[in-house]
């Protein structure tokens, strides 16, 4: 397998003509349709994913794990 300096890639120089660096966030994204629709597809995923770990708990709880019954609290 070959690694970057063998195919003749070059990291980008650093100074002024490199360009961005790092990580930033475009404001007007997120004040675009696109930015909206993605934000709220964002929040409705963290909800679904609650309801679904929340069930799943409740399933765990009822079904899989014995209680115990009047018999057996009273041997």
């Amino acid at each position: 397998m070959l690694g970057a300096w063998d195919r003749g890639v070059r990291p980008p120089e650093e100074g002024a003509d490199a360009g961005p660096q790092g990580f930033s966030v475009d404001k007007t994204f997120f004040s675009s349709l696109k930015g909206i629709l993605l934000e709220a597809e964002l929040v409705f995923g963290i909800i679904l994913v609650s309801v679904f770990t929340y069930d799943a708990f409740k399933i765990y709880q009822t079904e899989l794990v014995p209680r115990a019954t009047q018999g057996d609290q009273q041997q």
